[in-house]
C-alpha cells in the first residue's frame, strides 16, 4: 500500500518574500517571527518595572550623583534595545532577502544585547542611588 502526499513540494510553496531563496524565506520568516515575540517580551518587562518604581512613589529626580545620569543613559539603552527589537520584527524587506535576513539576525542579537543592558544599568543606578 503506498501513500499519497496532497501537499506540494517545499520548492514549489508559496514563498512570502518574492526574489527570496527557499532557504531566505524560511529564514527570514523565522527572524521576523522571534523578533516581534522579543519585542512584546522587552516592552511587557521594562513596563513592569517601570510602572512597579513609579507605583511605589520613586521618581528618576530622586537619584544623587552619578546615579541619575546612569539611569537615563539605562534608559536610552533599553529604549535604543527595544526599537532593535521591533525593527528586526516588522515583516518590511527594502534589501536583498539574504542580505535582509543578515540584518534583521543581527538586530536581534544586538538589540538583546542593548536592552538587557540597559535594564542592568537602569536596575543598578535605582539600586545603588
Amino acid at each position: 500500500m503506498t501513500m499519497q502526499h496532497d501537499h506540494a513540494p517545499v520548492d514549489g510553496a508559496r514563498r512570502e518574500f518574492p526574489g527570496a531563496s527557499a532557504a531566505d524565506d524560511a529564514l527570514l520568516r523565522h527572524i521576523m517571527t522571534t523578533g516581534g515575540l522579543w519585542s512584546s517580551a522587552a516592552a511587557v518587562s521594562a513596563t513592569i518595572g517601570l510602572t512597579g518604581l513609579l507605583v511605589s512613589g520613586w521618581r528618576p529626580r530622586q537619584l544623587d550623583g552619578v546615579a541619575g545620569p546612569a539611569w537615563w543613559a539605562g534608559a536610552v539603552l533599553v529604549l535604543a534595545g527595544a526599537l532593535a527589537l521591533a525593527w528586526a520584527g516588522c515583516p518590511v524587506v527594502t534589501d536583498e532577502p539574504s542580505r535582509a535576513a543578515q540584518r534583521k539576525s543581527l538586530s536581534v542579537r544586538a538589540g538583546l544585547v542593548v536592552f538587557v543592558a540597559g535594564m542592568a544599568i537602569a536596575a543598578l543606578a535605582v539600586l545603588l542611588g
